[in-house]
C-alpha cells in the first residue's frame, strides 16, 4: 500500500481524491481502475506506481475513513469530564450528527464489508478491525455506569448505531439520528441497575 507522501504528488492526490469520492458514492468493486484513472486524467501505470493495486488503494480508503475511538472518546471526556453518561451520549449525538449529513450515504465500513464478504480479505480484516474498536470503545463507555451486563448493553448500542446509519439510506436521516438518540437513551435507562 501507498504511504502518504505519495499521495502529496498532484497525480497521486488526484487519484486519491478521485478514487474516495467514487468509492464512497458508487462502491469499491463498481469504480475500477481505468474510471479512475481517466476521471483523475492520471494514467493507470501511475495508480498502480502510488498504489501497488486496487485492493491496495482500497484498503487505505477504509482505513483513511474509520475515525480512531480514541479521537471519540477524548472528545467525549473532554466536552462531559466526570459525567460517564454525558460521555456517552456525547458519542452517540456525534454519530447521529454524521449520519444526518448531507449526501452521508452510510457507513463507509459496513459499505465495504458488505462488498467484501470473504473474512479473509484485506479489506474485510481491516473493517472488522476498525469495527471492534468501535465495539470496544461502547463498552468502554459503558463500563463506566451503573449498568448490568456492560457488554452486552455495549453491544447493544453499537447495533443501533449500525442500524441508524442504514436506515438513513431507507428514510430520512434526520429521523434516524433522532431516533438513534431516543433508542439509545431507552436502552441505557432500560439496564442502568435499581
Amino acid at each position: 500500500m501507498a504511504d502518504e507522501q505519495q499521495w502529496r504528488s498532484p497525480a497521486g492526490r488526484r487519484v486519491w481524491e478521485t478514487a474516495c469520492e467514487l468509492f464512497y458514492r458508487e462502491g469499491i468493486r463498481s469504480a475500477g481502475v481505468a474510471e479512475i484513472a481517466e476521471r483523475s486524467g492520471v494514467g493507470k501505470p501511475s495508480i498502480y506506481r502510488n498504489f501497488e493495486s486496487k485492493d491496495g488503494l482500497a484498503l487505505a480508503y477504509v482505513k483513511s475513513k474509520a475515525v480512531p475511538s480514541r479521537v471519540w472518546l477524548e472528545a467525549a471526556r473532554a466536552a462531559c469530564p466526570d459525567d460517564p453518561a454525558a460521555q456517552l451520549r456525547h458519542v452517540i449525538a456525534t454519530i447521529a450528527d454524521q449520519i444526518s449529513e448531507p449526501g452521508y450515504r452510510g457507513c463507509p465500513l459496513v459499505n465495504a464489508s458488505v462488498e467484501f464478504p470473504d473474512r479473509t480479505h484485506p479489506v474485510r480484516v481491516a473493517v472488522d478491525e476498525l469495527k471492534a474498536d468501535y465495539l470496544e470503545l461502547m463498552t468502554e463507555l459503558v463500563a463506566q455506569l451503573p449498568v448490568r451486563d456492560h457488554r452486552t448493553l455495549g453491544y447493544m448500542l453499537q447495533m443501533l448505531v449500525e442500524g441508524a446509519s442504514v436506515t438513513t439510506q431507507v428514510y430520512a436521516a434526520e429521523k434516524s439520528a433522532t431516533a438513534l438518540k431516543e433508542a439509545a437513551d431507552r436502552l441505557i435507562d432500560s439496564f442502568l441497575e435499581q
